[in-house]
């Protein structure tokens, strides 16, 4: 079967096609909350990142990787919904799925869009242009259409794209969307920019527009800029943005007039907001006097808090009003805002603090979260700072360098990392305090040209993977896919599939009725199956999709391991029972005689030579042992190995829920039984590079070692046999460790392995064995699959190796099985670090 044929399979699954739906429906959830999350008080660019930026990533790369199929039924469909989320994430799909016919498809979208809907396509352009769609925008600029020549203009200089010769015409645009955008995209620029129509921009009725053309006037350095903003700032009704520049750089004239403000204007929420920017004692100590205001209050607190370094929590926060009180002192506020998310102050507990820290600092310095701003402790700083007040600070460190650097905060995290790297020697040098008006002073430094690629080192062979195989294929199916790319897909973005098992009850102690089992079963696949029928159809699937993903010379010799079910809890079940040990036995040949004969019939794979079956947890790795003795001897040119299991039939359910593991209402610290399969296809490293294989990942140092113990022996599991597995398996990579690896575990919900892992984490972090670092765990997706665990948790680490999920220094897999067997492997990318 070849690989277009198994997609065209795939495109009519109808289980996968929910799944997609699903990946759409939670990307334009989560695509909503990373927007509000980007102005909200209550993240920082790590939480950011590590909270709903992960998981909408996570979701989009699943539709990405739907191809064609999901393009046409669903995203495109997407970009004509009515949900500004689901135009958005189809669109960022689109864009991230690198296919030229998608990127145009979104780039008519822009320009057929109302003015009311653009804002959607133009946001997952900023997000997830290419530099292919970048060039084709250009043209764009010779619009008629003022929100298409807006949008265009807005995208490329988000990207920090030059304008080109039409910049002049648009920063004199009738519209002043266009005029707005002309001014962002002259801070950018190399050209030079007309001063006049600059300055024509402070005078518009536009408040977007003065705002604009304030940022770029003294990024640019005009020398009439301040004079006109303090001029703004001026009056009953000061211009919110004049205000926020004397906050940034004014003198101490200039916060003497903020400070007026603050108590006289019909802004004065804008002049807090500056007042907290300033940096300065007195800002910090007038804020402190508006901390019980029923309307100012929270912003007081945040401006104070920004000067100082004080967190408003435990005792130095008070509790919110009441619904009536709050209703009452916010009567005119018609939809909650990011200020509503701001902590109230305890004022007597924050004056205290401040009596005895105020001597800490000095009048007329500029202070940011309680130190002395420098242009270091910014760079610093904007990692942990609230996301929105990041913004304005990354915007008035690109402009004290005068446009040279700047740090676009409003993308993914990402790229907001890494401009801050790319710039940090420059921008860390940068000072914080000096006035904006002795800054603009001084002459613009010409712009710097755009940096050519370095061509690089020429390109080395790699390096020879001493005592490690290749992996060249995966395969795989599960409660999340038909497929490995899906169902490793979705469980990065945290899917999961639980059902209800019909055939079989448990006792709810709360309702006291029974109630259905539950589980992650693949019904599409396995009903009507069960026992060796059900492991072949398993096997089978993941095995094609295997296939699809290979090709197997007809002259090479490969060998086939399969790993099955070992029958612990039915042996436990059958000794209760008083069942005679032959039953177990009996299973055992049953599986030995017709299961691998059905899964080689049934994918039509005859031309291998198949080895005796391989159980348990530990099973795959004592597979994996023998299939690099083999590699090794020459006796075969590649191994496969699979590992398939089902814990969802009935018969094994009860006997979970018998032997108390089984998770149900009563028993909440149990399993919750799943069903899979999954193949890997190895070879040699130096075989497989010398034959041209794409190399997936390579493995290393597979350890098995056992308990003299069973789990439902009684006696407890304190670690042992895992923290000797672990260091033998991590022993190639020297010790101490101080670059964490990615652990996959096999934890399961069951209280008793957590237990074995919790004391084995302690003896290995004791001895610097194991630093700390962050863990999957594949049950969280699939249930607790048994004998296929490993190698779903390879898959996993595969494809996140793959799709850019996982850090370099590779993973650590461990599994564990309740006959008391423990065993772990390495999990490398597929090209060394140097």
């Amino acid at each position: 079967m070849s690989a277009s044929e198994r997609d065209m399979g795939l495109a009519h699954s109808k289980a996968q096609q929910e799944l997609l739906e699903d990946h759409l429906g939670e990307a334009s959830f989560l695509w909503t909350l990373w927007e509000d999350a980007l102005v909200s008080p209550a993240y920082t660019l790590m939480e950011l990142a590590e909270g709903p930026e992960a998981r909408l990533l996570a979701h989009l790369d699943a539709l990405t990787l739907g191809g064609a199929h999901t393009r046409q039924k669903l995203l495109l469909p997407g970009l004509t919904s009515d949900e500004v989320g689901v135009v958005t994430a189809s669109a960022l799909a689109l864009l991230f799925s690198g296919e030229e016919e998608a990127e145009e498809t979104v780039l008519e979208a822009l320009k057929q869009a109302e003015p009311a809907a653009a804002p959607s396509p133009l946001r997952a352009l900023e997000l997830g242009a290419t530099p292919r769609v970048l060039k084709s925008l250009s043209p764009m600029l010779a619009s008629t259409e003022a929100n298409v020549l807006a949008a265009s203009l807005e995208v490329l200089t988000f990207w920090g794209e030059e304008p080109g010769p039409r910049l002049g015409a648009l920063l004199s645009h009738s519209d002043p969307r266009v005029v707005s955008a002309a001014l962002k995209a002259a801070r950018v620029t190399r050209a030079p920019v007309s001063e006049h129509a600059v300055l024509d921009g402070l005078q518009s009725s536009s408040a977007e527009v003065r705002t604009e053309a304030l940022w770029t006037a003294l990024t640019l350095g005009l020398g009439s800029a301040w004079p006109l903003c303090r001029k703004l700032a001026e009056g009953p009704s000061p211009d919110g943005a004049a205000l926020l520049f004397l906050g940034l750089g004014g003198t101490d004239a200039d916060l003497e007039r903020l400070l007026e403000a603050a108590k006289s204007s019909s802004s004065r929420a804008e002049a807090l907001w500056a007042l907290g920017f300033s940096g300065r004692v007195e800002a910090a100590e007038y804020c402190l006097n508006l901390l019980e205001d029923s309307t100012l209050g929270r912003l007081a607190a945040e401006a104070f808090c920004a000067i100082s370094g004080l967190r408003i929590s435990g005792p130095y926060e008070r509790p919110p009003p009441t619904s009536s009180e709050e209703e009452e002192a916010r009567e005119e506020v018609v939809a909650s805002s990011p200020e509503d998310k701001l902590p109230l102050a305890a004022p007597d507990r924050v004056h205290a603090w401040w009596r005895e820290h105020q001597r800490h600092f000095e009048r007329g310095g500029r202070y940011l979260q309680g130190r002395p701003l420098s242009g270091a402790w910014l760079v610093e700083a904007l990692e942990f700072l609230p996301m929105r007040r990041r913004h304005v600070l990354s915007r008035e460190l690109g402009l004290r360098n005068r446009g040279r650097l700047t740090i676009q905060s409003q993308c993914f995290s990402a790229r907001q990392r890494a401009e801050i790297l790319a710039g940090r020697q420059v921008l860390e040098r940068t000072s914080m305090s000096q006035p904006f008006q002795h800054l603009i002073a001084v002459a613009r430094p010409p712009p710097a040209a755009p940096q050519q690629r370095s061509p690089g080192r020429a390109r080395q062979p790699p390096r020879p993977h001493a005592g490690r195989l290749a992996i060249t294929g995966l395969g795989m199916v599960s409660a999340l896919g038909d497929n490995v790319i899906a169902s490793c897909a979705a469980s990065r973005a945290g899917m999961s599939r639980i059902s209800s098992l019909e055939e079989v009850q448990v006792w709810d102690p709360v309702s006291r009725k029974p109630e259905s089992a539950r589980g992650a079963a693949i019904p599409w696949l396995t009903d009507g199956f069960s026992g060796n029928g059900r492991l072949a159809a398993l096997s089978t699937e993941a095995l094609l999709d295997l296939r699809s993903h290979t090709y197997q010379h007809p002259n090479t010799l490969c060998a086939f391991h399969l790993c099955a079910p070992g029958g612990y809890y039915l042996h436990q079940m059958d000794a209760r029972e008083g069942n005679p040990p032959s039953r177990h036995e009996e299973r055992i040949v049953r599986y030995q005689q017709r299961l691998i004969p059905a899964v080689l019939r049934a994918a039509e794979l005859q031309a291998v030579k198949a080895q005796p079956l391989w159980f348990g947890e530990t099973g795959f790795l004592l597979a994996l042992q023998a299939a690099h003795r083999q590699l090794d001897a020459g006796e075969v040119d590649s191994c496969i190995i699979g590992g398939v299991d089902s814990l969802v039939e009935p018969r094994l359910v009860e006997a979970l829920d018998q032997l108390r593991l089984l998770k149900t209402p009563g028993n909440p610290v149990g399993m919750l039984p799943g069903e899979a399969a999954a193949f890997m296809q190895v070879e040699r490293w130096d075989a497989a590079v010398r034959r041209g294989a794409r190399v997936l990942a390579t493995l290393e140092a597979p350890s098995v070692d056992t308990e003299p113990f069973h789990r439902m022996s009684r006696t407890p599991a304190m670690g042992e046999a895992l923290v000797r597995c672990i260091r033998r398996t991590m022993a190639p990579l020297g010790g101490p460790r101080k670059q964490a690896l990615r652990v996959i575990a096999a934890l399961n919900g069951d209280s008793y392995r957590a237990t074995d892992w919790g004391h084995a984490l302690v003896t290995l972090r004791a001895q610097d064995d194991l630093p700390e670092a962050p863990a999957w765990y594949p049950a969280a997706s699939f249930g607790e699959t048994g004998a296929a665990t490993g190698l779903l948790g390879i898959c996993m680490a595969v494809r996140g190796l793959e799709r850019g999920y996982l850090p370099e220094t590779g993973v650590l897999l461990w599994v564990s099985g309740d006959d008391g067997s423990r065993g772990s492997l390495l999990i490398h990318p597929p090209t060394p670090m140097a």
